[in-house]
């Protein structure tokens, strides 16, 4: 098995690197920001390799559910899972389609009740009628208080509206966050900014309602003309380990799992964590997060490969803090995929895009460990593809040694510049 990775090159045809911002932020893709999302174009070509119209598409790591929007154009109703609630928060907007005209009314309905016409002012005058007392210290932290007070008030301006368009209000006021925020405009990390200009957050809420607007508009007719306009979507934060989904129920799995890293996500999106009440304990929000480093003294049981062992016992020799959250990263995958096996039809497909990285100076080849563990569980690895990766909204440069991203001067090699597809078949008796 292991040999079918060696040896190979990058494949040009997959790599979509001819592609322009606007071409992989088409429809409600460009939504919100999400680190490190794929492409629709990839997973699109691998709805239509590996499935037919009508077949059910189950992502259990949907993050922002480009795999489900792509379903959902493709005609094949699909299934989303992620434990993260923003990322749910996301993709239940971006998924859901809306008749232009009616949300064009309300979006006219919030911006009456806001200001109209809008011209850029002070709002410090806002917290006049604004309840300030369950703001979590946290977003004192991250936001000036008069802002806190214009954020509460674009929130309670579309929270009387129909629930259908809650998701893209919610959505818009979430990507809405951190630009009017303390948190620096060219950091994907959390780090302050205390002399950044604070824009207006009405202005910047209303200026991405107009582009998720038409990203709308485009989605709306991109369905009409395809007739999936009534396809299913389905959103659900949950456990990827406990999948809320029944037996023999999915065509094919589309999916980017997480990588031993993941921890970031939720620090990542702490400001809509926060802002909308999903946690109040940032530590406790970290807890579920598959590859989570505060997690190693759980205890952990096999990891069903010998490849994942032989790079625990490595680690183990330089950082065993890091090998031990690699051990339990594997393990938690494992149980995952036994999961992909409950759900799965008799041949089925299940094609995982996942990249190798470095920990403490140690390769972690995660796309050969899990090649490992999934035929364990009978899966039949159909096919390998290396992808070099054109772009990532992540950083790419990393110190070898530690692991961690890092300034492009200090760096001594790419973080994911190329990643596997790899492509499994499920067959049962």
């Amino acid at each position: 098995m292991l040999e079918q990775f060696t040896g190979l090159t990058p494949d040009p045809e997959w790599a979509f690197a001819h592609l322009t911002q606007a071409q992989t932020s088409y429809a409600t893709h460009g939504y919100h920001r999400y680190p490190a999302k794929f492409i629709p174009q990839l997973a699109a070509r691998l709805i239509e390799d590996y499935s037919h119209p009508g077949d059910t598409v189950l992502d259990p790591f949907m993050g922002s559910g480009t795999a489900l929007v792509e379903a959902k154009r493709l005609g094949r109703p699909s299934v989303g899972v992620d434990i993260n609630p923003v990322a749910h928060l996301i993709a239940t907007a971006k998924v859901r389609a809306l008749e232009p005209h009616l949300l064009g009314e309300a979006i006219a309905c919030v911006w009456e009740r806001l200001a109209s016409p809008l011209q850029p002012s002070p709002f410090a005058e806002a917290c006049a009628t604004v309840d300030d007392s369950h703001w979590h210290e946290r977003l004192r932290y991250w936001f000036r208080e008069d802002v806190l007070c214009a954020l509460s008030r674009i929130q309670h301006a579309f929270e009387m509206l129909d629930d259908s368009v809650q998701p893209f209000f919610r959505c818009a006021l979430s990507h809405t966050l951190k630009p009017v925020s303390w948190w620096h405009d060219r950091s994907v990390k959390p780090v302050r900014k205390l002399e950044k200009p604070i824009p207006d957050p009405t202005l910047v809420f209303f200026r991405h309602v107009r582009r998720m607007a038409r990203g709308n508009r485009e989605y709306w007719a991109l369905l009409q003309r395809a007739g999936t306009l009534d396809t299913s979507a389905y959103c659900h934060c949950a456990d990827a380990r406990a999948l809320p989904v029944p037996d023999q129920s999915v065509d094919l799995i589309v999916t980017s799992p997480p990588y031993v890293t993941s921890y970031e996500y939720a620090d990542l999106h702490q400001l809509s964590a926060l802002w909308f009440q999903m946690t109040t304990d940032l530590r406790e929000f970290r807890q579920g997060f598959i590859g989570r480093s505060n997690g190693i003294h759980e205890p952990v049981g096999s990891l069903h490969s010998p490849l994942a062992e032989a790079i625990v016992t490595k680690l183990s020799a330089v950082n065993p803090r890091k090998a031990r959250e690699v051990a339990l990263y594997f393990a938690e995958m494992y149980a995952c995929f036994t999961e992909w096996r409950r759900v799965m039809r008799s041949g089925g497909y299940a094609c995982i895009v996942i990249g190798n990285t470095h920990l403490s100076g140690v390769e972690v080849q995660n796309a050969q460990v899990f090649a490992e563990q999934l035929m364990t569980l009978g899966f039949v690895l159909e096919r390998v593809i290396l992808r070099e990766i054109p772009s990532k909204i992540l950083p790419r440069t990393r110190d070898k040694q530690t692991g961690k991203f890092t300034k492009t001067h200090d760096a001594d090699y790419l973080a994911y510049p190329t990643e596997y597809i790899i492509v499994f078949r499920c067959w049962k008796e």
